[in-house]
């Protein structure tokens, strides 16, 4: 929190007290024919102890401009008179009535001085003809104030000599300091001094140099640092300290304090806490091998809350100054210096269990003076870690794992399906990361539990890790369990969802709401959690007897347009799969009439020309339009090469041929071309049917099937 202060014995700033006075009758006869003006007299004054350092006014300038405002467009500010300095502006100066900015500037503009402040201010007044006014110009301190205190812990411990330097510069240098290069004052005992920025420069920066008779002490002698983007008017405390470490090292912490005005009162606080490897850099990733990790961490002040988090846990190491009894447990071990120095250290049990990996830690310290401090760090923990990246489709992973100790002529990781018996080990080369493995394996599928282990020197070491992959893409509605009606027609899917699965339903009906020919049935397969599956009829939509053969179906894609006694359907949809499925499962049963056939099919499509996300089936032109799963190649219009869409990649076809009359499970298998293996697909077909040639119109009416539980097997 910023607090302001306010001192009016010591004021940091000066005043220009400016009499304006308009012309009265007395003024007319000293000054005859001036009617219209006004007259202004200036007092300007510093306070006392200022002007006995330096007289600021000596180095000043005092400008008077005339604001002209047009009814249209910007002010302008025109100068009338200028004094510098501003003292010899003269007693009495008579100036038209109007509107007038007064401006006075006063100091040397030292870049860096402990004496020669700057000063500046402004002040604007409407001067009115016959009237007298007086007008307070503020001028406050321009410099950035950089107030320095050594705390007797300083004084003591670098009983050679010490100084603080501090630069208007945005790196610190010491020679550039010493050697004035860059504007720069030397504190050898508590100060303020004054800077002023050179153009380019947007940092102060300071350095501490101290010696002492102590080697130890002695050896941290020097520290330095920035003041990011200081502004002027405002002062910035240094106040530098120096504590003991846990280790029983010596360490100098330095802060910066922010006021909102310039002031001369003395602030005194304490370092934030800080939390240091014992044998180790913290700002780089820490490897555990079996050794314990020590940290030391100390403060100015009497430290109370440690708290220790792993992500998911926070070990509270230290509570209002109290070590945890939960420490010993966790595998943590406190020892206390006094009560602002003491050691954290994580014990091997402390990763126990622990799989491998590179873990983020962080510590929150407090003390009781008001210091505290987030430090994060992290910690490679041994051991397999598991997939890096994966590929379900081409069933490949990037296996990794963490080792971290340098004895290992041979590093590996293997892996096998849970459950079975036979590993399959793979060389781990190290990666870009430190302390990390990858190797690449295969062989990998949806919706499995896989094991993995690193082996060093053909050991296993650390705990084996268990992934499990994703389970494998399914289709919306697989069930069949949401339909509505909309009109006549029966959709199959819910009022205001998404649409997936269509049927003929629009087209036949349009003869009537009996010409349904899919529709949901309560018959459901054995064990199944719906109510309701998919019945699918052939029928003869007809009116006064004339009409066509429409075959009960349902698939992934639309229904397009009725065109005179026929129609069009989209078949297929974008879908994305996660993993490339070796099977389609499906409930079915069929009742087929007289020599009528029934057919499922499913179709994994990779459209290749950019913008077809389903196949149209037109049965006015069948010939040129009908599909089948075993095609290599979909056409718009398969007489035309120049329509080509795209190419099978996988496909599975089921002809039904006789009667089941039972609810029967079948897998599908998908076959896969292998002149395709290195594309995905991105177009779905999926038809199940009760008479399989009834995009010709062709079947016989009454043929029935029922379809429920589709899923993919991977």
């Amino acid at each position: 929190m910023k607090i302001k202060y306010y001192n009016n014995r010591i004021a940091l700033c000066m005043a220009a007290v400016i009499s304006l006075v308009g012309c009265t009758r007395e003024l007319s006869e000293v000054m005859p024919g001036e009617d219209g003006k006004g007259s202004l007299k200036v007092e300007v004054s510093l306070p006392v102890q200022t002007k006995a350092e330096y007289d600021a006014l000596a180095y000043s300038t005092l400008r008077v401009y005339k604001v002209e405002r047009p009814v249209e467009g910007e002010a302008t500010e025109n100068l009338v008179r200028k004094y510098s300095p501003a003292t010899d502006m003269p007693e009495n100066l008579f100036l038209v009535s109007g509107e007038y900015k007064i401006t006075v500037e006063a100091g040397t503009e030292a870049e860096a001085t402990f004496t020669e402040k700057t000063y500046y201010g402004e002040e604007s007044v409407i001067l009115e003809a016959n009237k007298a006014k007086t007008v307070q110009v503020s001028c406050k301190i321009t410099n950035i104030a950089v107030k320095v205190v050594f705390d007797e812990s300083v004084k003591t411990a670098f009983d050679d000599g010490y100084c603080a330097y501090v630069s208007a510069s945005d790196e610190f240098s010491l020679s550039d300091a010493e050697d004035n290069i860059v504007p720069s004052l030397e504190y050898g005992q508590d100060a303020t001094g004054y800077f002023i920025l050179p153009e380019g420069v947007s940092n102060l920066s300071w350095g501490f140099e101290g010696s002492s008779s102590d080697e130890a002490i002695d050896a941290k002698g020097s520290k330095s640092g920035i003041i990011e983007l200081p502004e002027q008017g405002m002062q910035y405390t240094l106040t530098f300290k120096y504590s003991k470490d846990a280790d029983g090292f010596l360490s100098m912490s330095v802060q910066v304090k922010e006021y909102e005005s310039v002031h001369d009162d003395s602030f005194i606080f304490s370092p934030q806490p800080t939390v240091s490897g014992v044998g180790m850099d913290i700002g780089h990733t820490v490897g555990y091998v079996s050794s314990p990790l020590v940290f030391s961490i100390s403060s100015i002040n009497p430290l109370t809350t440690i708290d220790l988090n792993t992500g998911d846990t926070v070990f509270n190491i230290l509570v209002a100054g109290e070590v945890s009894s939960s420490n010993e447990e966790n595998g943590i071990t406190v020892k206390k210096t006094d009560d602002a120095n003491m050691t954290v250290t994580l014990e091997p049990v402390f990763f126990n269990g622990m799989y491998g990996g590179v873990y983020n830690y962080s510590f929150h310290v407090s003390d009781n003076g008001g210091g505290e401090s987030d430090t994060e760090m992290r910690v490679a923990v041994p051991g397999a870690s598991g997939m890096l990246s994966s590929d379900l489709w081409f069933g490949t992973a990037n296996l990794g794992a963490v080792f971290t100790g340098d004895d290992a002529s041979s590093i590996k990781i293997r892996y096998r399906e849970k459950g079975t018996e036979e590993w399959t080990e793979l060389d781990a080369q190290p990666t870009e990361n430190e302390f990390v493995y990858a190797a690449d394996a295969f062989g990998f599928t949806a919706g499995k539990s896989y094991e993995m282990q690193l082996v060093k020197n053909g050991i296993e070491s650390g705990m084996t890790v268990t992934v499990n992959t994703e389970p494998g893409s399914q289709v919306p509605n697989s069930d069949f369990e949401e339909w509505h009606k909309s009109g006549a027609a029966s959709y199959p899917y819910a009022q205001g969802g998404t649409e997936f699965w269509g049927t003929g339903n629009p087209g036949a009906t349009s003869l009537g709401e009996s010409f349904n020919l899919t529709s949901e049935s309560t018959d459901v397969r054995p064990g199944s959690a719906g109510k309701y599956s998919a019945r699918l009829e052939t029928k003869k939509p007809s009116m006064f007897g004339i009409g066509k053969l429409a075959a009960g179906n349902i698939f992934v894609g639309s229904f397009g347009e009725i065109s005179g006694m026929g129609g069009t359907v989209n078949m297929g949809r974008a879908f994305e799969f996660n993993a490339k499925p070796k099977a389609l499962r499906v409930w079915y049963k069929y009742t087929p009439v007289g020599t009528d056939k029934g057919r499922i099919f499913v179709a994994l499509i990779n459209m290749t020309d950019g913008k077809s996300t389903s196949h149209v089936v037109n049965t006015n032109k069948a010939d040129n339009t009908t599909f089948s799963p075993d095609d290599e190649f979909l056409y718009v219009d398969k007489t035309d090469p120049a329509t080509l869409q795209g190419h099978v990649i996988g496909y599975g076809d089921l002809m039904l041929e006789t009667q089941i009359a039972d609810w029967t499970m079948v897998e599908i298998p998908i076959t896969y071309r292998e002149k395709y293996s290195e594309e995905k697909s991105n177009v779905l077909m999926i038809t199940a049917t009760a008479s399989y040639r009834g995009d010709y119109f062709e079947g016989e009416v009454g043929s029935l099937m029922y379809l429920d539980d589709i899923e993919f097997v991977y």
